[in-house]
């Protein structure tokens, strides 16, 4: 979701929203810009590792704490399914 500019209708319906309604749009908008950069790429391997090596290097989160991050992903992604 390279350069993703808010719609104004989309901003004024936000600004609205009360905190769960805000939440689910935002989870929403997260997963969608993950399955267009999982898209991006070539293989789910190369996904991982690179959303591996993001976690890490931007937010300075160990091994465990990052593929934990990426298991808790993968089963949002794939509907609560392993």
């Amino acid at each position: 979701m390279k350069d993703y500019i808010l719609p104004l209708s989309t901003y004024s319906d936000v600004k609205k929203m009360n905190y769960e309604d805000l939440a689910k749009w935002a989870a929403d908008l997260f997963a969608k810009g993950v399955k267009a950069g999982k898209a991006s790429l070539t293989s789910e391997e190369a996904f991982v590792a690179s959303l591996a090596a993001v976690l890490k290097s931007t937010y300075d989160i160990g091994d465990l704490r990052a593929k934990a991050i990426i298991e808790q992903l993968a089963k949002i992604l794939n509907g609560g399914k392993e």
